[in-house]
């Protein structure tokens, strides 16, 4: 899969033997203390958890909310040169039948001719391709409102006087998406979503359905299914959980978290679930 499909599911290892058929966990510390994690849906609007009030449940529960970052629209300036590319054209690099492709299908989501994007990283593009194709594909009986889930447990921590836990900051995260390819690497990456839009359709309806289902195995195996790329598992999934297993531990020791992550850190033998179990944690659950 591209790295740009996994940012998507970002800001969504063996498959285990045993079914994890739930979005929804209890952790256990070994001392008892308990805690909980969810994986989350990006693009989802809270008014979801209407249909799930265990969800609720376990946030209330909680003490403090942890989440990746927090979205801060006052520094985006400070970081948008993250999403530049001086001394670089997409035009210049791109051959005319590419190009004219990509004006093709990106104009229409940009609102914009493509020139105006000409220094932009390519990963920028293929994000919001990406994010387009998602909600094109989701159905309007999927479509909720209200703040997108992660947006809205940031918020109301801080409105119920939670204490809010960031286990990245917005610069790790931006330097994670627009960082961690070569130029040249976005760019193949561009094309090779655009020049696969059916694949990648039939990818995000699968990454879907198994969200809906709560089905966490067909989750990660439908996200597989575009490409299964290593390199872009590695850096947007396996290393930044090894990294918030590191700030989790000793918070999960004292209990009373509620953890709301992109579901696709949760499975797999690098995920979330099994590096905590590996140092005692016991996990279950809920529906």
């Amino acid at each position: 899969m591209k790295k740009a499909f996994f940012a998507f599911l970002l800001f969504v290892v063996a498959i285990p033997t045993q079914a994890q058929n739930s979005l929804l966990w209890k952790i256990e510390s070994p001392q008892g203390k308990v805690s909980y994690l969810y994986g989350t849906y990006h693009l989802l609007g809270a008014d979801y958890f209407k249909e799930r009030p265990a969800v609720m449940e376990a946030y209330k529960a909680s003490q403090k909310v942890v989440v990746e970052t927090v979205i801060d629209s006052s520094k985006l300036v400070e970081f948008a040169s993250l999403m530049m590319m001086p001394g670089y054209s997409l035009k210049e690099m791109t051959d005319s039948a590419d190009y004219q492709l990509l004006k093709k299908e990106l104009e229409p989501i940009l609102g914009m001719d493509l020139m105006m994007f000409d220094i932009m990283k390519p990963m920028v593009l293929s994000t919001s391709y990406s994010v387009a194709l998602a909600e094109k594909l989701t159905p309007d009986s999927l479509i909720y409102g209200g703040l997108p889930m992660d947006m809205y447990f940031a918020r109301n921590a801080k409105l119920e006087g939670k204490e809010l836990i960031k286990l990245e900051t917005m610069k790790e995260q931006f330097e994670i998406l627009f960082g961690s390819q070569t130029i040249e690497e976005q760019l193949t990456d561009l094309l090779d979503i655009v020049k696969e839009d059916q694949k990648g359709s039939d990818v995000m309806m699968g990454i879907l359905n198994a969200y809906f289902d709560n089905d966490l195995d067909g989750l990660y195996a439908s996200s597989m299914d575009f490409d299964g790329e290593s390199e872009s598992m590695e850096v947007m999934i396996d290393d930044r959980n090894k990294n918030w297993i590191v700030s989790l531990e000793e918070p999960l020791q004292e209990g009373g978290l509620f953890i709301a992550v992109g579901a696709l850190h949760l499975p797999g033998e690098k995920g979330l679930i099994k590096l905590l179990q590996a140092k005692g944690f016991k996990f279950t659950a809920l529906n």
